[in-house]
């Protein structure tokens, strides 16, 4: 009898131990069901946002992809010289409305280097160059100067 107890108490284990598992297969099943459609709506995001990369793309060439005339399609934005589309991993950001929209569609170093999301006025670029010309003066009067920078442009708005 005690051998008879033994094995049903072992089968009721195992049933309660092979329920739990089931519970686990059908959570990994919805799972994996859930994860092959978040790829596949990945997938088709990545699609919809592609755009041909180019050698060399003007300013001009960035304002149509600031993400307003196609919800779905490309949005690009430059900083320090290369352009990157941002339109499928960063639309949240960068798209119409969202918090760096302003970015969108142009060369977005100033606002980078600034951290600064503001429309920059003449004031404005009046006092940085005046600070410029200050750190400058202490800089110049203080240490060797060695050389010159390669393509420096003086009159340069990006200072």
């Amino acid at each position: 009898m005690a051998v008879l107890v033994g094995g049903l108490l072992t089968a009721g284990a195992a049933a309660s131990w092979w329920a739990s598992g089931s519970e686990q297969r059908d959570k990994k099943a919805k799972y994996a069901e859930w994860e092959a459609k978040e790829q596949a709506y990945r997938d088709e995001r990545r699609r919809l946002a592609y755009i041909e990369p180019r050698d060399v793309w003007s300013e001009a060439d960035l304002r149509p992809y600031d993400g307003s005339k196609d919800e779905d399609g490309p949005i690009l934005l430059a900083v320090k010289g290369d352009v990157f589309n941002v339109g499928y991993k960063g639309r949240q950001f960068y798209g119409p409305g969202a918090e760096y929209a302003i970015m969108a569609g142009r060369d977005a170093t100033r606002f980078l280097a600034k951290n600064s999301l503001e429309e920059e006025s003449e004031e404005d670029l009046k006092a940085e160059r005046a600070n410029l010309e200050v750190w400058y003066f202490t800089i110049n009067n203080k240490y060797e100067k060695v050389g010159a920078l390669e393509n420096y442009d003086p009159g340069s708005a990006d200072l």
